[in-house]
């Protein structure tokens, strides 16, 4: 008798945990539902002030199409954005944009481009950037290093240009 006392309440403890179980899968799914929304609004604002001309978040939609977060990976799309950024002197996106061009990830690999890239980022104040240029340069000519250079003062000099009034 003492057994089927013992399987009936193993029964109705399992019978209870079921329960939870699937009540905690309930809170789950409303929590994950909240979550996506959350990043879906983030992004959403995100890129509205990105395509409002705002370069820091020309910048933070590079790096979410790069890393793939809250839309799909896209190193493309993320260099797009890096170089609207990186146009108006946001150095990190320059930084970024340096490697990719560099790599030739998400656009053709440009080397003359990625020194040019790397030196306007350690320019407009990109931290450590030192080892990244010396190892670039390295694994360049000196003739590709020169180009990258003059293209470097070239857009220096469009960032240093005061905006016509309008």
């Amino acid at each position: 008798m003492g057994l089927i006392w013992n399987l009936a309440s193993l029964a109705k403890n399992a019978k209870q945990a079921v329960g939870s179980l699937k009540e905690v899968k309930g809170q789950t799914a409303r929590c994950y539902g909240a979550l996506q929304q959350f990043q879906n609004d983030l992004v959403q604002k995100t890129c509205d002030r990105a395509q409002s001309g705002n370069s820091q978040a020309q910048f933070e939609m590079g790096e979410r199409f790069f890393q793939g977060l809250g839309v799909p990976k896209d190193d493309a799309e993320s260099a797009a954005w890096f170089q609207r950024a990186a146009r108006q002197g946001h150095p990190r996106a320059q930084s970024n944009l340096a490697m990719m061009c560099f790599l030739g990830r998400g656009l053709a690999a440009d080397p003359a481009e990625a020194y040019k890239w790397i030196c306007l980022a350690a320019i407009n104040g990109e931290e450590g950037l030192l080892n990244t240029k010396r190892k670039i340069a390295s694994q360049i000519s000196p003739e590709t290093m020169a180009e990258g250079e003059r293209r470097a003062a070239a857009m220096k000099i469009v960032l240093e240009s005061p905006s016509p009034q309008v």
